[in-house]
């Protein structure tokens, strides 16, 4: 299955949270529901901790994500989409404020992928 680049920029994809995201939870499929909400409730905690925090300081886990997708995709518990959904999103999340305006446009993503999410096993 083939989506759309992601970008997270609502202004320049207004359909980031609707056929972008539902295009990318098809995708996704063969992910486990349990995994992929275990991702989004890292993301969850991330921003928490951004809130509290200096976003700075939170950065290097933010893109630690990559290495936690790679051990799922090793286990069999997340798919290649996922991955590459995960790739796209977390290559534009730079260690400035846009890339903390992006993260946020990422969890935003990730709660609609969630929510059109039908899963695999």
């Amino acid at each position: 299955m083939s989506c759309r680049k992601i970008e997270l920029d609502y202004r320049k994809d207004p359909e980031l949270f609707n056929e972008t995201a539902k295009c990318w939870a098809k995708a996704i499929g063969h992910t486990k529901k349990t995994q992929a909400r275990n991702f989004y409730e890292k993301i969850l905690e991330l921003e928490k901790s951004i809130r509290e925090g200096d976003f700075a300081e939170v950065y290097p886990f933010i893109k630690m994500l990559n290495s936690k997708v790679a051990y799922g995709v090793s286990r069999k518990v997340v798919s290649r989409e996922f991955q590459e959904m995960m790739t796209q999103c977390l290559d534009q999340i730079t260690n400035d404020e846009a890339g903390r305006k992006r993260f946020e446009n990422f969890k935003l993503f990730f709660e609609a992928v969630l929510g059109f999410f039908k899963g695999g096993n």
